[in-house]
Parts: C-alpha cells; sequence; structure tokens
C-alpha cells in the first residue's frame, strides 16, 4: 500500500529532525585544544583571577578566530568582539593551569584548553544580533526648531515639517524614535519650550525622562539671499542651514555637531519661504545627518566604555577610600588603578566614572554583587536605577 500524504510529512519531518538534531551533535561536539596566556594588572590573588579569565577568553578568541574575522569582515564587528567574549566559560570544556608568574607588576597565566568551537559558532550569530540590536541601534528623539525668516518677528516653531521628514527618514531606516506623543502634557510642553530656548541640558533630560539614548536637536532656519530676474519674473533666493547637535540623553553630553546646507539655494517667487525649503532641506541632508550621528554613536563601541555610576549615600573619604579600591579589583574594570574616577560629591553622592568591558547590566550585577567587609563595617550596593550608560545605586552601610 502506497504512503499517504500524512505519512509522507511524518517520515519528513522525522527526517528533518534527525539532520538537526545531528547538526547540532556535530555543532556541540566540535572541538579544539590551544594553549594561551591571560595578563592582569597587578601580582595579588585578584590579579591572578583576572589573568586566569583572559587567558579563557584569549583560548576561546584563539580556538574560534576563523568565526570571528569571518563576522567582523563583513560585519565590522571588531569594536564589539569584547563584549561577545565577555563570557566565555561556558565555551571551555577544559582547562589546565601550566604555570603562573609576575613581570614588571602584571600577573601572567598560562593554560591548555578545550574548546567547544561548535557551539561557538552555533551561538555566535544569535549573540552578535543581540549585542547589535542593543548597542548599536539607540533610542532617539527628534527635536528640530524651524524658522524661516530669521529677519521677521515671527518666533521660531517646532514639529514643524523639517522635523518629520527627518523623523521619517529616520524610521525608514530602521532607527528606533521615541514617540513624545505619548508621554504626559506637561513633559511634552517642557521639551517644546527648552527647544525655543536653546536649553540643551534640559532637553537631555527631558528626551532621557522619555526613555531616549539620543537627542537629535537641531535648528532649521531660513535668510534672505538675494533676487533673480528669471523672465521678466523676481526670484528670491533663501541661504537655508540645519544646525543639527546629537546629544546623549543621560549625560547631556554632545556627540556630534554639524551644520547641513540643500544641494542647492532654495528660489521662490514669493517673498516668503515657506515649509516647502525646509522639505527639501531635510530631504537633502537627512542622509548625511543619520550618517554623521550613527557614526558618533559607533565611536563609543571601543574595547571598553565608561559608565557614569552613582552612588547615594557616600561621603567622598568612603569612596575614595573604600568602595573605589574594591570597585577597581572587579574583573571587567579596564585601564587598571585608573579604572574608576570620581568626578563629583555632592550632598553625599559620589558621581564616578568606570572603564568597563563588558555591557552595563554585567556591570550593574558585578556592583550588586560586590560587597565590602572590614573593621570599619560592612557596605552593599542596591542599583535602583539603569538606562544605557548610567547606573545609580544606594550604598547600605552595616555595622
Amino acid at each position: 500500500m502506497p504512503y499517504s500524504r500524512l505519512s509522507l510529512a511524518c517520515c519528513a519531518s522525522y527526517l528533518l529532525i534527525c539532520n538537526v538534531l545531528s547538526t547540532v551533535a556535530t555543532a556541540q561536539s566540535a572541538e579544539k585544544y590551544v594553549v594561551a596566556v591571560g595578563r592582569a594588572v597587578g601580582t595579588d590573588s585578584s590579579a591572578k583571577q583576572n589573568a586566569l579569565a583572559d587567558a579563557k577568553r584569549n583560548a576561546v578568541e584563539q580556538a574560534c578566530g576563523v568565526v570571528i574575522n569571518a563576522r567582523s569582515e563583513v560585519e565590522d564587528f571588531a569594536l564589539k568582539k569584547e563584549r561577545i567574549l565577555a563570557d566565555v566559560v561556558g565555551y571551555i570544556t577544559a582547562y589546565e593551569v601550566r604555570r603562573e608568574w609576575d613581570a614588571e607588576g602584571i600577573a601572567h597565566c598560562e593554560i591548555s584548553a578545550t574548546v567547544a568551537t561548535g557551539k561557538f559558532e552555533a551561538d555566535w550569530a544569535k549573540m552578535f544580533a543581540h549585542i547589535r540590536e542593543d548597542m548599536s541601534n539607540p533610542r532617539c528623539i527628534v527635536v528640530i526648531t524651524e524658522d524661516n525668516d530669521v529677519d521677521d518677528l515671527h518666533k521660531a516653531k517646532v514639529n514643524g515639517v523639517c522635523q518629520s521628514a527627518l523623523e521619517n527618514y529616520f524610521l525608514a531606516h530602521g532607527v528606533q524614535l521615541m514617540d513624545k506623543s505619548v508621554g504626559d502634557d506637561v513633559r511634552k510642553r517642557d521639551l517644546d519650550l527648552a527647544a525655543l530656548n536653546g536649553n540643551v541640558n534640559l532637553l537631555a533630560a527631558r528626551a532621557a525622562a522619555f526613555s531616549a539614548d539620543i537627542l537629535v536637536y537641531g535648528r532649521a532656519e531660513a535668510k534672505r539671499g538675494g533676487t533673480l530676474d528669471i523672465g521678466g519674473h523676481t526670484v528670491y533666493t533663501w541661504d537655508v542651514t540645519l544646525n543639527v547637535r546629537a546629544v546623549q540623553a543621560d549625560s547631556a553630553q554632545t556627540l556630534m555637531s554639524n551644520t547641513y546646507r540643500p544641494s542647492s539655494p532654495f528660489k521662490s517667487t514669493s517673498n516668503a519661504c515657506g515649509d516647502e525649503a525646509f522639505t527639501k532641506l531635510a530631504k537633502d541632508v537627512a542622509r548625511e545627518v543619520l550618517r554623521d550621528i550613527a557614526d558618533a554613536w559607533q565611536k563609543g563601541l571601543t574595547s571598553h566604555q565608561i559608565f557614569r555610576v552613582q552612588f547615594e549615600g557616600c561621603s567622598r573619604k568612603i569612596f575614595r577610600q573604600r568602595i573605589a579600591p574594591a570597585l577597581v579589583t572587579i574583573p571587567g574594570v579596564a585601564q587598571g588603578g585608573e579604572g574608576v574616577k570620581l568626578r563629583e560629591v555632592v550632598n553625599n553622592v559620589v558621581n564616578a566614572e568606570i572603564y568597563w568591558s563588558y555591557d552595563i547590566s554585567t556591570l550593574a550585577n558585578a556592583i550588586e554583587d560586590l560587597e565590602i567587609s572590614d573593621d570599619a563595617g560592612d557596605i552593599e550596593f542596591e542599583v535602583i536605577e539603569q538606562s544605557t550608560n548610567r547606573i545609580r545605586c544606594k550604598v547600605i552601610s552595616g555595622h
């Protein structure tokens, strides 16, 4: 009796499942034996642990170098490699410390390791997609003021055609835009007022309140130029410009600032510059604006980032003598003893910068897991706020 369609489908499904399981098993069983050396600043036990962790990371990078290099070449992934290699323990099936030594204040650790290269390759694409989405596609809010004649007495306005055109272009190219209309009316009024007054710090704060990572703040202006006589008709020319600043919302740090002009001067037979000028302006420069913002954001994606951490309920003395020395021992803090910098102390609130090799969630976890216990008492930390590059935590002292 011939197979029914259902029977054939079941057979096909069974074969497909077998093939998938076989492929997964083969991927997970692919292993490579390597010898790698790790290094860390210092010679104490913490430095030796960091050197071992660095050796493991180097072992995975060495064993899986073909996969990493291929992805780097086609995806420009070199700057994000360290974040992918942040958790490499799962790819080392076995390792042995061959020798440890110190030289010129640097701890060294040499290991032999067996690395599951198949599992790494299977996970790589998924990890890359997650990191790219998380780090390379920041949430933006666009605020553009428009003044179509800087010489008249009419005030500039917000939410005009130039802003709409830029927002539409950004959306069409996969940029995450925060819809400020979903916020409360008070915050929206504050945002518009800050834009009209050119208050960048307030704008950044309001953008952060809307959960945006980057504030794209601009001012489109039109100035009267000369006149032309074309076929007996007077044609007015206008100098139309767009000044744009990309600002990191939670720190008010300027990432880029530039002035853009359309490909050719705007001309009109009317002695007024209407919305058509700003529509043309946005259409001509949108690609360049987006490229410049993306380039500025990408510059922050180095092998380590500088994250801002705020410690509430902490004096300068306690931070300097007890907390900072403990923070620099956390694996992942870059720059050695210079990896933690105190920037400001106001009303028992310490603002610091931490040079960190991985993502901000890993740093937040490390701070919460950090416990300081000495003769002066116990200190624990509770993270109460986390954004793209800033952590706010409470210092809890015990006895």
